[in-house]
């Protein structure tokens, strides 16, 4: 009989990405195991398109399944699935009760977090590894041989262009989802680049004077510039965008929207954020300045051409793991110390990289 096998990822999409090469390695490890992914209701329908996901279970925490009521109801319905097993990958509490009034007979997650001691399995999280290694790290004791040894040398050596393994996978696009307009940007023939001047957190923005100054060099060295980002993301977006010649599409776009510009772009240019995560999995050459946060937190760049650009020496930096929403010392440092020079020349080296060949599957990450 198929293993079913429960996924619990962190809700976001950058974080789900992160997790992508899991379902290949339990699937290289066990081809029969059956595999479904726990997410929220605006994840769903892309999540499902995976080929290597056999089903979604959809948790909508803010209306049916919200509080103590719904999560009763809905550990009722997990246990109803029969999973032989779960993993967690985030320290959630109220994701180790879900599984433990579940009755998922193996339950494993990360030791340290709280209510862990409701898992059937603890792992220790190694933080100095990048995070897509730290959710191999969790199910690698279920891995066979082969794939196992594939996770022990990521463990070891951290990504190599070697290996194929382990790539971040984004689902296939729905072109009919595809909003006109995106479609004839990526129609036309001349090149364009994305910029993402925006991020969830204040202090993992790179300030916007230097995303329009990248913005006009380009257009003057014949790029085109695409601005994506959500709702949140408008006022910069302006301020980036203001009196230039650039497609705006903030707040516009879908998810498939989104992947579509990314994947058909020459390059992009973001904050710590999503959008670098859909630019690694899509390997589409990558400049990202990391201001409050750091790439040894290990959400960086992964298997992808990218230039990592970021203000050093600082005493507050990293203030903290996620970003804060303002400076701790007033002073903005993380955020305006690096110059759009600096982020230009690592552009145009990816770029040239991109041009001759020389750079095509190839690891690129500068820090």
């Amino acid at each position: 009989m198929a293993t079913k096998v429960l996924l619990v990822p962190k809700g976001f999409l950058g974080d789900i990405l992160l997790t992508s090469p899991v379902p290949e390695a339990l699937k290289l490890s066990d081809p029969d195991a059956k595999i479904t992914v726990l997410c929220s209701p605006k994840l769903a329908e892309f999540v499902a398109r995976d080929p290597l996901i056999d089903d979604v279970l959809v948790l909508d925490r803010t209306n049916e399944f919200a509080g103590w009521k719904g999560l009763k109801s809905f550990a009722s319905l997990v246990r109803e699935r029969c999973f032989d097993r779960a993993y967690s990958f985030h320290q959630s509490p109220r994701t180790a009760l879900l599984l433990w009034m579940a009755e998922v007979p193996d339950r494993v997650g990360y030791a340290g977090s709280l209510l862990s001691f409701l898992y059937t399995r603890r792992v220790s999280k190694t933080a100095r590894l990048h995070e897509v290694v730290r959710n191999l790290e969790l199910v690698k004791d279920d891995l066979g041989g082969l794939v196992r040894e594939e996770v022990e040398q990521l463990m070891r050596f951290g990504p190599s262009h070697a290996s194929s393994f382990g790539q971040l996978r984004v689902p296939p696009v729905d072109d009919l989802l595809v909003s006109d307009r995106v479609r004839q940007i990526c129609e036309e023939q001349k090149p364009y680049v994305v910029l993402a001047p925006g991020s969830a957190w204040e202090t993992k923005r790179w300030h916007a004077e230097g995303f329009r100054e990248v913005a006009a060099k380009l257009m003057q060295q014949g790029y085109r510039v695409v601005l994506t980002g959500a709702p949140s993301d408008a006022g910069v977006c302006v301020d980036v965008a203001q009196g230039l010649s650039v497609a705006n599409l903030c707040g516009e776009t879908s998810m498939d929207d989104l992947v579509a510009l990314v994947k058909w772009s020459r390059a992009v240019v973001c904050n710590d954020s999503m959008t670098l995560h859909i630019a690694s999995a899509l390997q589409v050459p990558t400049v990202v300045v990391f201001c409050a946060t750091s790439p040894k937190f290990g959400f960086g760049p992964w298997k992808n051409r990218a230039v990592v650009v970021e203000k050093q020496d600082l005493f507050c930096k990293p203030c903290r793991r996620h970003g804060s929403r303002r400076c701790p010392t007033g002073t903005n440092a993380c955020m305006t110390g690096v110059s759009a020079g600096e982020v230009l020349e690592a552009l145009r080296s990816l770029l040239m990289l991109r041009e001759s060949g020389l750079g095509a599957g190839r690891l690129h990450v500068v820090e």
